[in-house]
């Protein structure tokens, strides 16, 4: 029996021993190629030579097989092979292709052809960009988000049943209604896409559509991220601090480490899989896969992760690109994106987890594409009004990607509500138990009258907030009201206003404010504001310095506002104010804010007067990017500075005016992004009064005295000045901040876990008629803290070091606490 066993398996051996193939590939000089490729096209696989250029290849199958070998530097060679039982030995030439084989970079520590591969596509990396074709193409974008959540303990839940006791057969089917409704998100959209290259990118909205709470999905402007890895630095807006640096970049090699993991024959086309590893982990590199097209040196897809250190919302963020072959009307092969999966995480405490993927699926690609002229400019995506009217029947004939069971569940069920919710019906009833007035109403929400067909909104303050309180003479009680509308053409219109009492002194103020927004896309407002109240002389000075009742004045005054864009980027703003000035001596003063701040100086006296004033400013942004929805525009910003000019008049004689002054002021701000170097925020100011010839305190130039221990905002104010200073004369006033977003950090091994980043900045200020000159340096740290799924808190540390010419020099410390803006998807500096 033994031997019988023992035969078979000889038989059995004898075959997978002899189906082999095996031989020597050599080139012209019958110098041997290490690592060439050699792929069965039939099977899709392959081997790769030694360093000695032998190369061994094991079948399982008798039978024809057409072998392709290739290496970086020769030309590709097909061979046709028969394998039976013999070893068949195939010896074979390559040629040498246009590039030689010493232009080829490879890691000679490891030995790994991916430096050569990656080099090969570097090299091509600008033929590609520059050989894109203006076109457009159709995009589907799908987001959807699923939030995950971990219950403690699941409390045991009572059976429900209907009047009688007995189980309601629907409780389990609404239970679970219930629950998909409160995990699942979901986003689609369509949209024209646009390109002529360079940089130019052009969206067109044409449908969209949101179930649930969509705030957290991701869904991508092309004209500020585009994932073009051919880039050199690819843009992540909105989703981390600074840009990434591409492997495929010059200096790529310098940044990432590359290793071939395998060779694979996809159709016709040798596809090299590369895994990407940074050199050092930080803020600007990237971590995955990348597959590269042999031959014409193209990404055929990727797959890469990005630092967790540098992303502002998100723990987790993965892109997955893929591209496809296209055949050009002149006959030219080209690759084209036509599927990008965005995945991202974003986590809650330990019990609950959002998980995002945002795909976009492309298609109807038109190549060389003819656009009008001017078609590309500063708008950079268009939403119709169309676009929010599309039904369901529309989506099912538009989706290139399907909806999953439980989305296409969670659709009907929102869209069934959303049938119910909208009906005359159901919203009077909403209306008149909102308009119902309660008791907690008046003990602590407030009261609110809604009317839905107008859109409109009545608020009437709580009891508490009949309580007020002002640093001069403490405590005051009095009503507050507020009236909004929104009407269907986007125009809306905010009124205001309120009276309060003195408890100490008896005497009655109040405010009022209107504000309308007339034009919605050019941002038009029109607003007007009075009332008697006290206001402090410098309403910009240090926090400790607005408690202080010396710094104060009572003010009845009206004023008129009116701002509009005339054209994109110019704004023009107008103020008129007529107010009567007086001094708060007479007055009671004091308040329990007396034993915390102390107050030394005294209660401005001067004979009271009229001001009548207006202001004109002119600010205008070259090349601001902005879309536009059916009733507003939003801005997107610009890569160039934001100049401005304004002209403050105090008139002499109109309307009982006793002031006469010329005030202008220019200044320039931007932001300016150095790559993986950070980002760099300053402005400069200079101004002067040009006429004084009734200039009074109140109106003078000030600069506001730094605050104690907090860190204010260092692109307006300065940190160490350790009193007001104000001049009537020429001024000149620079602010800087610059975030390294990791530049510094990354390169400390253990400094970096900590994710804090560095933060350097400076000031300057010089009155050339006071011959007064002051500048400071600040240094600091700053840690961003998650307080929610998407909630972020930004605190910092740092030193500062400030020198007058009159003053010795003096060093501060101070500390920030900042909150992401959700909306602007950033910090206040």
């Amino acid at each position: 029996m033994k031997r019988i066993l023992f035969f078979l398996c000889a038989l059995l051996a004898l075959p997978l021993a002899a189906q082999t193939v095996l031989g020597h590939i050599t080139n012209e000089f019958n110098e041997p190629v290490p690592y060439a490729n050699v792929l069965v096209q039939e099977l899709g696989t392959g081997t790769t030579s030694d360093d000695q250029g032998y190369y061994e290849l094991n079948l399982n199958l008798e039978g024809n097989y057409r072998l392709v070998f290739s290496s970086l530097g020769y030309t590709s060679n097909k061979s046709s092979v028969i394998v039976g039982l013999d070893t068949v030995e195939l010896n074979i030439r390559l040629e040498t292709s246009g590039v030689e084989l010493n232009e080829i970079t490879v890691n000679a520590s490891k030995r790994d052809p991916a430096y050569g591969i990656m080099k090969k596509v570097s090299d091509n990396r600008t033929l590609h960009l520059r050989s894109a074709p203006p076109s457009r193409s159709k995009v589907y974008v799908k987001a959807v988000e699923e939030i995950e959540r971990t219950a403690r303990r699941p409390a045991p839940e009572p059976e429900e049943t209907d009047e009688g006791g007995v189980p309601d057969p629907f409780a389990e089917e609404e239970k679970a209604r219930k629950e998909l409704l409160g995990r699942l998100n979901l986003l689609e959209m369509e949209v024209q896409l646009n390109f002529q290259p360079p940089h130019n990118y052009k969206e067109e909205r044409t449908a969209y559509q949101a179930y649930g709470n969509v705030r957290g999905l991701f869904v991508p402007r092309f004209a500020e991220t585009d994932f073009n890895f051919y880039r050199n630095m690819v843009s992540l807006t909105d989703i981390a601090d600074s840009p990434v640096i591409s492997p495929l970049s010059g200096t790529g090699v310098l940044s990432y480490k590359f290793k071939l993991i395998s060779t694979d024959l996809e159709g016709d086309q040798i596809v090299y899989k590369i895994k990407v590893t940074p050199r050092k982990r930080g803020n600007s590199t990237c971590e995955g896969y990348l597959w590269i097209n042999e031959g014409s040196w193209t990404i055929n897809r990727l797959d890469l992760g990005f630092s967790k250190y540098a992303l502002k919302f998100f723990d987790e963020f993965r892109l997955e690109q893929d591209y496809t072959p296209y055949e050009t009307a002149e006959g030219e092969d080209i690759w084209i994106v036509n599927r990008q999966a965005l995945k991202y995480v974003a986590k809650q405490g330990k019990r609950t987890t959002f998980r995002g993927t945002t795909t976009l699926s492309y298609s109807d690609y038109e190549h060389n594409y003819a656009f009008p002229p001017k078609f590309f400019g500063n708008e950079v995506a268009v939403t119709t009004r169309e676009a929010y009217k599309r039904d369901s029947s529309y989506w099912e004939g538009s989706r290139t990607v399907g909806l999953t069971e439980e989305e296409a569940k969670m659709v009907s069920i929102r869209d069934s509500l959303k049938a119910i919710t909208s009906s005359k019906e159901y919203q009077d009833s909403i209306q008149d138990r909102y308009n119902k007035i309660t008791l907690m109403e008046i003990a602590w929400d407030g009261v609110g009258f809604r009317n839905n067909e107008q859109k409109s909104h009545l608020y009437v303050g709580s009891l508490p907030e009949l309580i007020d309180f002002s640093v001069v003479g403490g405590w005051r009680l009095g009503p507050y009201a507020s009236y909004n509308r929104r009407y269907p053409n986007g125009q809306m219109i905010n009124t205001s206003g309120g009276l309060n009492y003195g408890l100490k002194n008896g005497d009655l103020n109040g405010h009022f404010s209107t504000w309308f927004r007339y034009d919605p896309f050019r941002l038009g407002d029109l607003s007007a504001s009075g009332g008697r109240s006290y206001e402090s002389i410098n309403q910009f000075d240090a926090y400790l310095n607005q408690l202080r009742p010396s710094n104060y004045i009572l003010k009845d005054a009206g004023r008129v506002r009116h701002s509009i864009e005339l054209v994109n980027g110019l704004t023009v703003y107008n103020e008129v104010e007529l107010s009567a000035r007086k001094p708060i001596t007479g007055l009671e003063t004091s308040s329990f804010l007396d034993g915390l701040v102390d107050d030394e100086e005294e209660v401005q006296e001067f004979e009271p007067y009229e001001a009548f004033i207006t202001t004109t400013a002119i600010s205008y942004t070259p090349g601001l990017k902005y879309m536009r929805e059916p009733d507003r525009k939003i801005r997107l910003g610009s890569k160039w500075p934001t100049f401005s000019v304004l002209h403050r008049k105090g008139w002499s004689g109109p309307l009982g005016s006793d002031i006469d002054f010329d005030f202008v002021r220019f200044s320039i701000e931007q932001q300016i992004i150095f790559g993986a170097l950070g980002t760099t925020n300053y402005e400069f100011r200079t101004g002067k009064f040009i006429n004084t010839k009734d200039l009074r305190f109140i109106d003078i130039k000030r600069f506001r005295q730094s605050d104690p221990i907090l860190m204010s905002d260092p692109r307006q104010t300065f940190q160490a000045l350790d009193t007001s200073l104000n001049t009537s004369n020429l001024f000149l006033e620079f602010h800087h901040i610059h975030h390294f977003n990791g530049a510094l950090v990354n390169n400390i091994p253990l400094l970096k876990k900590t994710r804090i980043k560095a933060v350097a900045g400076g000031g300057f200020l010089y009155l050339p008629d006071e011959k007064f000159r002051y500048q400071e340096v600040f240094a600091g740290i700053e840690r961003v803290f998650k307080i929610g799924a998407r909630r972020r808190l930004r605190v910092g540390t740092y030193a500062v070091l400030a020198d007058a010419n009159n003053a010795k020099p003096t060093t501060a410390f101070k500390i920030s606490f900042d909150l992401i803006d959700l909306w602007k998807k950033d910090w206040s500096f």
